[in-house]
């Protein structure tokens, strides 16, 4: 029986020979991290579970491609935002459920009534742009901030030029900017 104690390689090494109950606690440790930008990817949390899911198959029936020594992580995510996006592209979908509010205070305003509705109704309206954006641009954008990888990075995961990988990333920030600011004036004139 194997603990979360054990590292990626050794756990990667047994299943590699066969030994299937090693991956239980790689999926234990590597589940909501992955959860968290399957989630922001597809705004559903049933999809984002299938895709969770889909994800450790996928990366289950391929370990033995994975290489050793290479963080499994990052291998795993790219199996998972693939996943993603070729769900997004069969789906299409026009009506997109709002993002699930995850409540995060600030340390000074945690016992704060009016600061924690402040930041709820910004969050709130944070995620609503968030869900208006096309979902090429909200990907882009969830790699680059929720996930904090570089261009290089994305334009591999993507398979896109650092070029373009710039220059989406930049539409995207104007296009989520100018949702946040209509939804801003839209509000203030109700």
């Amino acid at each position: 029986m194997y603990s979360n104690i054990e590292s990626d390689e050794a756990l990667i090494e047994a299943v590699k020979k066969g030994d299937c109950d090693a991956f239980g606690p790689i999926v234990e440790r590597y589940k909501m991290a992955l959860y968290k930008v399957m989630y922001r990817m597809v705004l559903n949390r049933d999809d984002a579970e299938d895709l969770v899911e889909e994800a450790f198959i996928k990366a289950y029936r391929s370990i033995k491609k994975f290489q050793t020594g290479r963080p499994f992580y990052s291998w795993l995510r790219r199996i998972g935002v693939n996943n993603a996006i070729n769900f997004l592209k069969r789906e299409r979908r026009s009506n997109i459920e709002p993002l699930e509010y995850v409540e995060k205070t600030l340390s000074n305003g945690r016992n704060d009534p009016v600061q924690m509705t402040r930041e709820k109704m910004l969050h709130e309206r944070l995620n609503g742009a968030l869900a208006r954006l096309p979902a090429d641009a909200r990907v882009i954008l969830l790699l680059k901030v929720e996930e904090d990888l570089s261009y290089d990075e994305i334009g591999k995961l993507l398979k896109i030029p650092k070029g373009t990988v710039m220059s989406r990333l930049a539409r995207a920030r104007i296009k989520l900017k100018q949702i946040f600011e209509d939804t801003e004036v839209l509000e203030n004139e109700m």
